[in-house]
């Protein structure tokens, strides 16, 4: 064989494992990405206001939706408690990881008991 035929069929040889790696590597990274959107990390936090309480919920550690108001009633009042932040919060939480629509309505709120900080 000659050095002609066989420096070829090195190159040949080497860029068919280069191009494997990187077939590999490319098919890896998609994955990964579509694994980060199906996998986003939610976090319901409650925390006090000066108008009473309200809640953050976080997507991988940056806040998505910051509520401190009671949301769908009429006003700029806080929750009265804790325990109501997070009930109207688990609710959006909820939505959130189902698909839908993140709201609620006053009928909702209503219905659950709760009304505004006076």
């Amino acid at each position: 064989m000659t050095k002609k035929k066989r420096f070829s069929r090195q190159w040949i040889f080497t860029g068919l494992i280069a191009l494997a790696a990187a077939t590999f590597f490319y098919i890896g990274f998609r994955q990964h990405r579509q694994w980060r959107k199906d996998h986003v990390l939610l976090e319901l936090k409650p925390f006090q206001t000066a108008r009473g309480w309200g809640y953050n919920i976080y997507t991988d550690g940056k806040v998505y939706i910051h509520q401190d108001i009671v949301p769908a009633l009429p006003g700029n009042k806080g929750f009265r408690t804790k325990e109501d932040a997070m009930a109207v919060g688990t609710k959006v939480y909820e939505r959130l990881k189902a698909g839908q629509v993140p709201a609620v309505t006053a009928e909702e709120v209503q219905a659950m008991g709760i009304s505004p900080q006076p």
